[in-house]
């Protein structure tokens, strides 16, 4: 299993919930909330002060869970394809030695076979979401252990809000707002 289907996944499902967030820093940093006027948009947008942003791939690739994570699912889908392949194997040996039969016996062992692929194929789909379910619970565990410690490092630097940092939700960002570091290194040490 790649990370990229881990990027592209965690990306997915943390897009819906940053959206409202990525909008409120809009409106406020183009001077409030758009279609509003000046006095109505004070009133409807709370005034945020320091803004930072945290890449949460890096706290997946550099963090100690993180790391131990992607090894476990990497060597669980190894373990798995090879059970797979070793299927196949069997199976494609078997289609070569149909060539010898005839009649009733060769219906009967490509009735067989095609049953065998069939099985093959319900396998591989179990277990390619065992590891989805796998990489699903995996990624809602560090991404909530990732913002508890995003939240106390908010607190410590009286951040008012933390945007998760990637090229489709932070077009440019000075690099002096990113807390990754702070949060890879706080993160390895509470868990």
């Amino acid at each position: 299993m790649t990370m990229t289907r881990i990027d592209n996944r965690f990306v997915s499902a943390r897009l819906a919930r940053l959206l409202p967030a990525l909008t409120l820093a809009l409106g406020v940093t183009a001077g409030g909330a758009v279609g509003l006027a000046p006095a109505e948009a004070a009133a409807a947008v709370p005034n945020v002060g320091k803004v930072a942003m945290v890449s949460m791939q890096r706290v997946l690739n550099e963090t100690k869970q993180g790391k131990k994570a992607r090894n476990d699912l990497e060597s669980d889908s190894k373990r798995k394809q090879q059970k797979l392949d070793k299927k196949r194997t069997k199976l494609e040996s078997e289609t070569g030695k149909l060539q010898s039969l005839k009649g009733q016996e060769l219906a009967m062992a490509q009735e067989k076979l095609q049953r065998d692929y069939m099985e093959l194929q319900s396998m591989y789909q179990a277990l390619q979401m065992e590891l989805a379910e796998k990489e699903a619970k995996m990624l809602e565990k560090i991404y909530l252990n990732a913002q508890k410690v995003a939240k106390d490092l908010a607190k410590k630097h009286g951040v008012d809000l933390i945007l998760i940092r990637d090229e489709t939700t932070v077009l440019y960002a000075k690099d002096a707002f990113d807390l990754t570091n702070e949060v890879v290194k706080a993160y390895d040490s509470a868990n």
